[in-house]
């Protein structure tokens, strides 16, 4: 962007925000440049962080005014470079838009602004409504409850409640040309309880990744916070011994969550070492299981975990399953081999996917394939949804952003995961913008041209991250 159009651009944009929340400076705006993955940087012109809705409306008019790309953005942590903006621009930082808006204790609800981040509804639960819980994901505090459901994530409770998306009661959005327009049941009734009966028009914005507009506010599901807990870690040997019993077990609904993990990641943190150094131990393929139970009473605890425990036995021979004592599994949820990983090494990518949980055998065995092939640390988080209807499959490679040829190995791993994951018939999802071509290339031409439409008739000017769908890169 020219010098002299950036003034005047920034100097219009200080009147809505205030001088104070607009940057232009290149230290400011190096962090929202890139992210820990293996995507191009790309510099955005300005960083703008309004304070309510209209400040957004004002922002958002002006852009598209003057046709100036705008990218979401509220903590940058995604793993797909949704943020990074590919045609500069603007990057609308919504952190500061972090309220509580309504809170109905009686039909379990909250809403609230793009900013407010999961520690932040910790925080609130645990203070002011202690019997009330939400499915949070294995996500930083900083992440916020608003973008991980619009982009499709899951949480603790997704074998029982499905993904964060399926717990979303309402919206209110800016559209790209400034209008205020709210979704589900608060259109029409002043309380925000579900987005049925209605016409869904949620989806409009959900899974976009910030393409049809930005959503200022946000209603989600909560769920009684029960007493009980039993949390049993296993190790177990052989693809399909695991992945039959993830897929028996979570098709019975006794567990909130079950979640499995290669065993190799807890293998590095017991002994430092880089993703491209790492020797396989010997013999059959390991994973680490999680269980989580939840329970009211004793009794119902009991007898979940009686259920669970006869599985194991009629899935596992002798000696294929070990069960972990609880005081050495110190962080939930196989977090350890995940963020162990990243911390070490600096950057973090992942070929995310749901799909047939039919699959998950025959696609561990490609995928670790690969891994092997570009000499880097088998990582795939698996995870069934909504008693095994469908089910998380998630190649990770935590990598060394430093090291040019490591680098290169994780572009190469990528690109032949996205075509292995596509043609066993799992979707992508927080995917980035090279992924978001592929689909469009792949996809039912109808309904290629049906996102088309979506994005014109919402976004005429394309100013809405471009790159995603409906409109890619090139256009």
């Amino acid at each position: 962007m020219e010098l002299k159009v950036k003034e005047k651009v920034s100097a219009k944009l200080e009147k809505i925000v205030g001088a104070e929340h607009v940057s232009t400076a290149l230290p400011d705006l190096y962090g929202y440049s890139q992210d820990m993955t293996e995507n191009e940087p790309h510099w955005p012109d300005f960083v703008v962080m309004p304070g309510s809705v209209e400040e957004v409306q004002g922002i958002l008019r002006l852009a598209n005014r003057e046709k100036i790309p705008v990218v979401p953005f509220t903590a940058g942590a995604n793993i797909g470079g949704l943020t990074i903006p590919l045609k500069g621009g603007i990057v609308l930082d919504l952190r500061r838009m972090n309220r509580v808006i309504e809170f109905n204790e009686e039909d379990r609800y909250i809403v609230v602004e793009p900013g407010f981040t999961f520690g932040d509804l910790r925080r609130y639960l645990d203070k002011n409504y202690p019997h009330l819980w939400y499915s949070f994901p294995a996500a930083p505090p900083s992440t916020s409850v608003m973008s991980n459901a619009l982009l499709m994530g899951c949480g603790y409770l997704m074998n029982v409640q499905g993904g964060n998306w399926d717990n979303t009661n309402g919206l209110e959005v800016v559209l790209p040309t400034g209008e205020v327009v709210k979704i589900g049941s608060c259109s029409v009734s002043p309380y925000w309880f579900s987005r049925a009966p209605l016409p869904d028009l949620a989806g409009l914005f959900f899974g976009w990744q910030g393409g049809t507009g930005v959503v200022t506010k946000i209603a989600v599901q909560l769920w009684p916070r029960h007493e009980l807990q039993e949390r049993k870690t296993l190790i177990t040997s052989g693809i399909g011994p695991t992945m039959n019993f993830m897929r028996r077990i979570g098709k019975m609904r006794i567990l909130d969550l079950v979640a499995a993990f290669p065993f190799e990641p807890s293998l590095v943190m017991a002994e430092p070492r880089t993703a491209g150094t790492f020797d396989r131990p010997p013999g059959e393929d390991m994973f680490t299981v999680t269980t989580l139970i939840m329970a009211d009473t004793e009794d119902e605890l009991k007898a979940k975990a009686a259920v669970r425990d006869v599985v194991i036995k009629e899935e596992f021979e002798e000696g294929k399953v070990t069960v972990v004592p609880p005081e050495m599994v110190p962080v939930e949820m196989g977090e350890i081999p995940i963020r162990g990983t990243i911390e070490r090494l600096g950057g973090v990518t992942w070929m995310g996917t749901f799909g047939p949980t039919s699959k998950w055998a025959e696609a561990t065995e490609k995928a670790f394939q690969l891994f092997d092939k570009y000499r880097l640390l088998r990582i795939i988080a698996y995870t069934p949804l909504r008693g095994v209807h469908f089910g998380m499959f998630r190649p990770i490679v935590g990598f060394n952003k430093g090291d040019a040829d490591e680098v290169e190995r994780v572009k190469k791993f990528m690109q032949e995961a996205l075509v292995m994951t596509l043609d066993m018939g799992f979707v992508p999802y927080k995917a980035p913008y090279w992924v978001v071509e592929e689909m469009m290339r792949r996809g039912d031409p109808n309904w290629v041209e049906l996102l088309r439409r979506v994005k014109k008739m919402l976004d005429p000017n394309n100013i809405m991250n471009p790159g995603r769908y409906g409109a890619l890169r090139s256009e």
